[in-house]
């Protein structure tokens, strides 16, 4: 796996990520949001997120979720 840092949230779990930060959702579901960016993602297993713009991310579970962040 090429990540960097991994995390483990529950249901309704937050969290905050720098910005500039990629994403891999490795089980569950996770809803992203970048500050400043209109749009918002919703990751499943498998899928990857890569931000549009400099904002810092916000990361809630939708399920309880697994995920990491891309070097």
């Amino acid at each position: 796996m090429d990540a960097s840092t991994e995390y483990e949230l529950p249901l309704r779990g937050l969290l905050r990520l720098p910005a500039g930060s990629h994403l891999a959702c490795d089980s569950g579901a996770i809803w992203v949001t970048e500050d400043h960016q209109a749009y918002d993602a919703v990751l499943e297993p498998g899928q990857r997120f890569h931000p549009v713009g400099q904002g810092a991310l916000l990361v809630y579970a939708l399920t309880p979720a697994r995920l990491h962040r891309l070097q």
